[in-house]
């Protein structure tokens, strides 16, 4: 049963039920009370791609003012005057919404923040600094200690420290760059991982996901397209253009196999080109939805339409039932009915088009 079946069945929102499920509310219940709990790698249902994970950091980061220097106090923008910042994305990615701890976990390179019965000391004493080289673990008491000498000597609040903490070996893990493109990087990592392309570059890279439409195309909200089909964006990433620059070209599947012919995102087996050539391949691949397998004719079995014809079309011509009448009982028009008994639509349907001669000569 999913979140969102839950949510329905309890009449609850989806976030409460997955604060719930992943022990965010409720901790005692889970085992978890002062614990740090995080998303565990998944968004959405699916493994967290490294390209969302820089992205999520760099959003992070780019909240901290690093102008000032190394060794001066990095603030956590928005916050006023000496209080700890806070963000709740800090939760998700390292168990902790306070900035400082996000900070200092992130910089180190930790999966998950530091137990929540440990501190983090500020050595400059400024509450809203994310300088992991102010940060230093430690305990209640010496973090009021701490507090207290600060008052004592009168620089409570600093903001530069004389003995910051000595980096890492690698360095502090900062990560940076342009949101917008660390955005776009992230999207299109989390759309190839819901692509299989374990058999290689020549085979067919079916769609994995549950997301599809009717046909049976994947699809997903692409760059402002709210059911964008999947193969076309593997086309359009392959050619490097917006979704939307392809307009109203049709994207041919032309896989050398059928059984993922039409739910393969392999851009070596796509193409471009008009209706008319997409309907070619259809033809010629078998793959045209036609008769009951089409989404319109699936209220109206070819069995049914046989019968129709055979009780028409046999039966002695005084004897035979009106097209109003079978229209009626098949539950359509008269028209569309009268196009099923001339063999006009739906031909593969199967039974007689026109009568007999022996029932002809009765007429």
């Amino acid at each position: 049963m999913t979140q969102t079946e839950v949510a329905a069945a309890l009449g609850a929102t989806l976030s409460r039920i997955n604060q719930l499920v992943n022990g965010r509310t409720y901790k005692h219940l889970h085992g978890t009370a002062g614990m740090r709990v995080t998303d565990a790698g998944e968004r959405y249902g699916i493994a967290e791609t490294p390209e969302r994970r820089k992205c999520r950091e760099a959003r992070f980061w780019d909240r901290v003012d690093r102008s000032a220097g190394v060794n001066v106090c990095w603030p956590f923008k928005g916050v006023k005057g000496n209080r700890y910042g806070t963000t709740a994305a800090g939760q998700g990615m390292t168990g902790s919404v306070s900035a400082h701890v996000v900070a200092f976990t992130l910089a180190n390179g930790l999966q998950q923040a530091l137990p929540s019965s440990t501190l983090l000391r500020h050595l400059c004493d400024y509450k809203p600094c994310c300088n992991p080289a102010h940060l230093l673990p430690g305990t209640k008491s010496e973090n009021n200690r701490d507090t207290w000498v600060a008052r004592k000597e009168g620089r409570a609040g600093a903001k530069e420290v004389t003995e910051p903490i000595v980096p890492p070996p690698g360095g502090w893990q900062i990560a940076t760059g342009d949101l917008a493109e660390l955005d776009r990087e992230a999207r299109v990592s989390e759309f190839w991982s819901r692509v299989d392309r374990g058999g290689g570059d020549d085979a067919c890279w079916p769609w994995t996901a549950k997301t599809r439409n009717h046909f049976g195309y994947g699809q997903l909200r692409w760059e402002g397209v709210q059911a964008a089909l999947s193969h076309r964006i593997a086309y359009a990433l392959s050619q490097e253009v917006a979704y939307k620059e392809l307009g109203s070209a049709v994207i041919r599947h032309t896989c050398p196999e059928e059984t993922y012919r039409n739910n393969c995102n392999n851009p070596r087996h796509l193409r471009a080109g008009s209706q008319a050539e997409n309907i070619a391949d259809k033809a010629l691949h078998g793959t045209q939805p036609r008769g009951e397998r089409h989404p319109m004719g699936r209220r109206f079995p070819d069995a049914l339409i046989r019968e129709m014809r055979i009780r028409f079309w046999t039966a002695p011509a005084d004897q035979r039932p009106t097209i109003t009448a079978l229209a009626q009982e098949a539950g359509t028009s008269i028209a569309v009915m009268s196009r099923w008994l001339r063999g006009e639509h739906r031909t593969d349907a199967g039974g007689p088009i026109t009568a007999t001669p022996d029932n002809a000569q009765q007429g």
